[in-house]
């Protein structure tokens, strides 16, 4: 692959960036704006995610269909763009139109959904083995900025136009979104894809792939991150209601707190994407499987937004690192010709596991009264079931490349001490890097312009 090709998935990955700060991220305040209840918020979070994760169960078979990635994966992203169309339209059907949310987002995710694993796997050829810790950590920092940037203008807008018309505001985030994600569909027809065959030993169904998870690695590791998904999302989707419903933050606050998070993972996304082709995937999954339960217990302690920020930049630091070493570790432990197939159907387990714990969460909301706020016996629950995740299935998942050795407690001390400031100083060094990126520029213009110079005056000095 070309540098150019890496150049186009960063800036697929800016424009999608764009669409999730714009757009996804504002989806359920636009259902509670619409009158959506704490149970359709749920649903709004559990029920598209799902219907995306059984649409991948035909990837593989639309993929070969079209016979190439890049064609299924653009006719997908091109649509799954359109639908925030309807999403702007719910708010003028009249009656039931946060059902109607709820199956037009259903829609969006499933043409979204369809086109990850085919992805995946095209990244995975994409992205030399050598620097794929370093380019996604440096590509996701980029996409985590970008998205923090999205999302606080997006703020902005909502809150300048809450006392105008709200629905003005949420028109503009979403046709944003929509227009970011057409530019997306875009830069993906510019990459070029190399030559992908479908060869029959890697055909096994899905039942196949169920029957034989417990005696793989990767079946280990997917059922990990499934049993994670079903932790979070017993919390996760309801934290919204919390801010907006429960702590009537307004639409600034409730950004700024939230923010906090994507600014954080940009922060810390390049100090984590070193360490991955250093110590391996393996390690850093470990020890932010341990971090992560802490999440939902910090939002136990206060109400105070500062506070909560905080709480969210750690959440952030936690997740980065979980989410790229889980990203890297799948091309590790799966062959290219198995990779759209073994990603479709995690993606399948993954979206049945968010969808129980998002209703496992609406049904505890019924016994939350001890507390002040019902969603706090759900943080405590959430938190619970994430540690005894980690704790069980961790020391069952194998590195599967070799590594230098560390212990998790090192390995934390170091981030938190010395190697921490990398990605405290990457948003000064980008800078620097094109200031002198650009008076190096200059310069060798300078030295071209008197070049030219001395010759038109040599040569008119010659003919004088």
């Amino acid at each position: 692959m070309t540098k150019k090709d890496l150049d186009y998935v960063v800036k697929e990955g800016i424009a999608n960036s764009i669409k999730v700060g714009a757009g996804e991220s504002y989806l359920t305040p636009y259902a509670i704006a619409l009158g959506a209840s704490s149970v359709q918020v749920g649903f709004l979070k559990s029920i598209p995610q799902l219907v995306g994760s059984l649409s991948q169960l035909f990837s593989t078979s639309i993929t070969e269909y079209m016979k190439t990635r890049k064609r299924m994966i653009t006719i997908g992203v091109f649509f799954q763009a359109l639908m925030f169309l309807p999403i702007i339209y719910a708010f003028f059907i009249t009656q039931q139109r946060v059902w109607f949310l709820i199956l037009f987002v259903m829609i969006y995710w499933m043409l979204g959904s369809i086109t990850v694993p085919a992805w995946n796997s095209w990244l995975g050829d994409i992205v030399p083995d050598r620097i794929k810790g370093k380019y996604f950590g440096k590509r996701n920092s980029i996409t985590k900025l970008t998205s923090f940037a999205s999302m606080l203008i997006a703020g902005l807008l909502l809150q300048f136009f809450s006392n105008i018309n709200w629905m003005i505001g949420f028109t503009l985030i979403f046709s944003v979104a929509m227009i970011s994600r057409l530019v997306g569909s875009w830069y993906v027809h510019r990459i070029n894809e190399p030559k992908y065959h479908f060869p029959k030993e890697s055909k096994f169904s899905f039942i196949d792939f169920i029957k034989r998870m417990k005696k793989t690695n990767y079946g280990i590791f997917v059922i990990y991150l499934c049993l994670m998904s079903f932790s979070v999302q017993i919390f996760s989707p309801y934290s919204v209601v919390y801010l907006l419903k429960d702590l009537k933050f307004n639409y600034l606050t409730y950004t700024i707190v939230i923010a906090a998070s994507t600014l954080s993972s940009f922060l810390f996304m390049p100090v984590w994407g070193k360490y991955i082709d250093v110590f391996g995937n393996k390690k850093i999954i470990t020890l932010t499987g341990y971090l992560i339960p802490l999440v939902p217990i910090l939002w136990l302690i206060s109400k105070n937004p500062f506070y909560l920020m905080f709480a969210e930049v750690f959440s952030g630091f936690a997740w980065s690192g979980f989410h790229l070493a889980t990203f890297n570790f799948v091309f590790d432990t799966v062959s290219r010709s198995k990779r759209v197939r073994c990603v479709s159907y995690y993606n399948v387990l993954n979206g049945v596991a968010i969808f129980f714990g998002a209703s496992l969460g609406g049904f505890l909301l019924r016994f939350g009264t001890i507390f002040w706020s019902k969603i706090y016996l759900l943080m405590i629950v959430s938190g619970i079931c994430r540690f005894v995740t980690s704790l069980m299935m961790l020391p069952r998942i194998k590195e599967v490349k070799w590594v230098r050795r560390i212990s998790e407690g090192k390995l934390l001390w170091s981030l938190l001490t010395t190697d921490v400031l990398e990605g405290l100083t990457y948003p000064v060094e980008v800078l620097m890097d094109k200031r002198r990126a650009v008076k190096k520029k200059g310069e060798r213009i300078l030295e071209w312009i008197e070049k030219w110079i001395g010759v038109l005056l040599g040569k008119r000095h010659k003919y004088s």
